[in-house]
This record gives structure tokens, sequence and C-alpha cells, in this order.
């Protein structure tokens, strides 16, 4: 595929963006991973096909549930002590977390141990809507984010030994790659394997309450679990970043107003990784070609999944895939979906849900370092 005409980063830019981190992007040093170029595409979340005789049953997303606070608790969360959280007024839904470290063909992951259908509501809405992905869960299987997922990108379907806390082992298969979205974990499995592997049980909520400060919700949770709780603001907030020179004279004025206004839509989503995305893509509308999949316009879209996503971005009362307004915006709400708002990993596995490639997305993050 003819690759997009693109002004060169800043030499100190590209010695040090691969370890500045965007709003805590992590991850961004994988080894290089083959260009897929899956650009854009609807079925970013990679979920091996089921091979078991039976379809677990996982509840039904009702409604998305973000997190506003996750609390972190010295230990173990009782019944009763769960009973008095969820009475109070304002909290409208908890999920109880099991956390832990687990081991696989030697890489370190960070995992959860969930009940497949408490938890989902609370994970970025491409994931939350996924029944597969869930039902893969539910079955025993481990799902690992994309941000950790590259020494894996060849074993998806296969079943592995996984080393839990004081080497106590399970087999798992691995079932799918997705966007987590819930701080800093990696990987996620059922409760029960949870238990097999020693996890630490009931160490970490997630709590929605959306018309709470998080202050008050962490009096509520000390009160109830000791003052040791650590309670932290899981809530998106306004990204106030600077414009770089670097920016000034290779973004088009046009174009560098589009980047900022989209990404304030997305609360929590740096205007400077859209312009990255733009940068990559098609220099910012330079060099705007039918990609070898047929991917078009200056974000690059598939059609089929524009005309799923995409948004009037101008107002004039049509989506067009070529219009850099309606792109731009589209880029943004698409990126939003995957969870880019969260920042941290969730950040990384937002843009690989728009190119399946980890090359891609250190790329991206450089420029968007350098225009910064």
């Amino acid at each position: 595929m003819l690759r997009p005409r693109r002004a060169l980063l800043p030499v100190a830019g590209l010695a040090t963006a691969a370890l500045v981190s965007i709003a805590g992007v992590v991850g961004v040093a994988h080894a290089l991973g083959p260009d897929t170029r899956g650009t854009a595409t609807p079925g970013a979340a990679a979920t091996a096909q089921d091979q078991s005789p039976r379809t677990p049953t996982v509840a039904p997303l009702h409604r998305l549930t973000p997190p506003d606070a996750v609390a972190v608790l010295p230990k173990s969360a009782t019944v009763h002590q769960m009973r008095r959280l969820r009475r109070i007024a304002g909290i409208r839904r908890v999920a109880v977390i099991d956390t832990g470290r687990i081991t696989v063909r030697g890489h370190h992951l960070r995992v959860l141990g969930v009940g497949a259908g408490q938890i989902r509501s609370f994970t970025p809405a491409m994931t939350a809507r996924s029944d597969q992905r869930w039902q893969s869960v539910a079955r025993g299987e481990l799902t690992v984010g994309y941000a950790a997922a590259h020494p894996f990108r060849k074993r998806l379907g296969q079943t592995l030994l996984v080393h839990g806390h004081r080497q106590h082992l399970a087999t798992m298969r691995i079932g799918a790659f997705a966007s987590l979205g819930i701080g800093s974990a990696q990987a996620v499995v059922n409760r029960s394997t949870a238990h097999v592997l020693r996890l630490h049980r009931a160490h970490r909520l997630l709590i929605r309450a959306p018309h709470l400060a998080v202050s008050t919700v962490a009096i509520d949770v000390r009160r109830i679990f000791g003052q040791r709780a650590v309670i932290r603001d899981a809530r998106p907030h306004v990204v106030q970043q600077p414009i770089s020179d670097f920016a000034r004279s290779t973004i088009p004025a046009p174009y560098l107003s589009l980047y900022r206004s989209a990404a304030a839509t997305c609360a929590g989503l740096p205007w400077t990784v859209l312009a990255g995305i733009g940068a990559v893509e098609t220099g910012h509308g330079a060099n705007v070609h039918r990609s070898v999949k047929g991917a078009v316009g200056p974000m690059q879209f598939l059609p089929s999944t524009f005309a799923e996503y995409g948004v009037d971005g101008d107002g004039d009362g049509v989506a067009d895939i070529h219009n850099p307004a309606d792109a731009i915006y589209s880029a943004a709400r698409y990126l939003c979906l995957w969870g880019a708002g969260r920042g941290g990993q969730a950040l990384y596995d937002a843009i690989w849900a728009y190119n399946h490639a980890d090359w891609y997305v250190r790329l991206v993050i450089n420029y968007a370092n350098a225009y910064a």
C-alpha cells in the first residue's frame, strides 16, 4: 500500500517518544508487529472461534456504567460490607474484582478475576457490547488487553499453562483480545479461574456513582472498609495540551482546529492522538488515497465502518467519509467507543483497534508526543 507523505518528526522526539507516554500510556515499547492494515474496522476485538459444545449464559448488557471511582481495599470485601455500600444513596452499581498477577509463557500480566456479567458494563462500549467476548470469559478462557497482547498474537485459540500466585497452575485457552479500559489491568479471567490461580479475592471495587463527588464516595468507602482503603477518581477529564511549534508548522490550520474541537467531544481524548492518526494515515489530507483494503478519506475509514460510526462533524446534515470535519469527528467517536478517553492502556488499546498493529500505535504516539 502506498504510504502517506509525512512531516519528519524532530530527531529528539523520535529518540524519546517511545519512552514518553500520553496520559499514562504503557506498553508502547513492544517489538514491531506485522502491518495487518485493519484500519478502523468494527471487528477489531479478536476473538477465538468457540470450540465449546455449550455456550455459557452471560447477563445481557442493559446500559453502560463507566466507573466513577475505583476502590483498592486492604482486605477482602465481605457480603455484609457490600450490602452496606450498595444501600448508599447515589451508588448506582458496584462490581467486586479479584486482583493479582499471572505468568504466561514467561510474560507477566496484571489480571482481574471477574463475574463476566457483572463487569462488562464497566468496560468501553465496543468491549461491553460483544456477547462473544464475555461468553469466552465465562467459559474460563483468558482475555488479554491489546496493549499486552503482542506476545500472544499468534496464540489466539491455543491452550497454555498459566502460573498464578505461589505457582498455582491452570491451563487456559486464550479466547480474545480486547480493550479492557480498567486501570492498569492487562488481562481478565472469570472468578472461578481466579480462585484456582489464588488471586487476591474481592480486593478491588468498581463504583458507578455519577451524581456523587468522588470525595463523597471515598468517605463512604472508608467508613465501611476502613481508613486504609484507597479510592481513585476514574472519571475522564478534559485534557488541556499546548500546541508545539512542530504542530503549528506541519498541521494545516483547518485540520489543527478540527483535531482540537473533535477531541473535545470525548472527555480525556488528547487532540494530539487524533492529529497523530491524521498524520500517519494521509499526512493531514495531503495524500488521500484508497488503501489496499478499501479504506478512504482523510482518516482512512472503511466505508462499512463509516456507515455505522460516521457522524456529521460540520453540521451540514450529511456524514461524508471524504469530508475532513466528518472524518475527524467520526474518528474521535470511534476511539471514544473503544475507551480512548480513559487514558493509560485503554488509549493504547483504542489506537490499536483503529489499526491492528503495534508499530502503528507507536508511530501515532510518536507524532502525538511531538505535537504537544
